[in-house]
């Protein structure tokens, strides 16, 4: 009685949560709301991408401007992409890690994406206490915009040719983030909103994403999880249900896509990948240490703030 009243708890939060933010989108930001409710199926995903062009120019800028990694397979990474939604070692110079990680150490945060809740990751423990509150997360938001590090990543010459020749289309990029995640026994609407439950994204008809650990990552300090292939052939069911799929248990969504197909992704500090975000995934909440996760996205199109809903 006692689990299924517990598994009923989670599932309002997470279905409450979702028909809130599904309402805020349609009456703030339709077009959005317009591509979500149809970029769930891989048919009208395929389709639209052969309405863009211009991604050539960033083939030749990546063969005249060498990119901070170097010699990049470009043909490598998309076949690994498009098969199995993911590519692995797209690593951090050193000196650029070092300065992603002083700008972490000296730059405000943010706990729980929350603005009223402002801190340095040094003095955390003291922003809990004053706040009342614990926190699951903290973010630097719009503070990464000050980051001369970040600034160089987005517009590499390698991340940019990926991109492009990823998404089939001039690349735009619609957003970074610089992302803690703590140690913590979460809520089910902590964890929803940490995107620490499976689910897929829908930021555009197509999108890519870029996945730097600025910390050692091992499977007890929150690993990042993705279901190989699941970009693709997903169940109609979950094609239907798009971003609601997260009201789903995991182990429902490894039942089908089959437990050998989730990767675990663990790293050194510096260790990039790239991902479909289209697949199914999620963060993994640490146990026993912080973790520092810096991502980059590119789309088609750019809504505005994706976040916001």
């Amino acid at each position: 009685m006692i689990n299924s009243i517990g598994h009923f708890q989670r599932l309002w939060a997470k279905v409450s949560h979702y028909y809130s933010k599904n309402y805020q989108c349609l009456t703030k930001n339709p077009r959005l709301f317009l591509m979500r409710k149809i970029a769930r199926f891989e048919s009208i995903r395929n389709w639209t991408s052969y309405f863009h062009r211009g991604a050539e120019i960033f083939y030749e800028n990546y063969k005249k401007n060498p990119s901070i990694f170097g010699d990049i397979n470009l043909e490598t990474v998309v076949v690994s992409l498009t098969t199995d939604s993911y590519y692995l070692g797209i690593n951090l110079p050193q000196a650029v890690l070092q300065e992603l990680l002083d700008f972490a150490m000296t730059s405000t945060c943010y706990g729980n994406r929350d603005p009223a809740l402002a801190f340095y990751y040094g003095d955390k423990e003291r922003a809990e206490i004053l706040s009342g509150k614990q926190f699951n997360i903290g973010s630097y938001l719009n503070n990464t915009e000050m980051s001369s590090a970040l600034k160089k990543l987005e517009s590499d010459s390698g991340l940019l040719a990926i991109a492009a020749k990823f998404l089939g289309a001039a690349p735009v990029h619609v957003g970074s983030e610089l992302l803690w995640s703590f140690p913590l026994s979460a809520t089910p609407l902590d964890q929803l909103k940490a995107a620490q439950v499976f689910h897929y994204d829908l930021d555009d008809y197509r999108f890519i994403k870029f996945f730097f650990y600025l910390t050692d990552v091992d499977p007890s300090s929150g690993p990042h999880v993705c279901i190989r292939g699941s970009h693709r052939n997903k169940k109609f069911s979950h094609q239907l249900l798009g971003v609601r799929c997260a009201s789903k248990e995991d182990k429902e969504i490894v039942d089908y896509y089959g437990a050998e197909n989730v990767l675990t992704i663990c790293g050194p500090a510096g260790f990039g990948f790239v991902e479909d975000a289209s697949c199914f995934h999620k963060a993994t909440p640490p146990r026993d240490k912080d973790r520092l996760l810096l991502q980059i996205e590119y789309a088609i199109n750019d809504y505005g703030s994706l976040r916001s809903f």
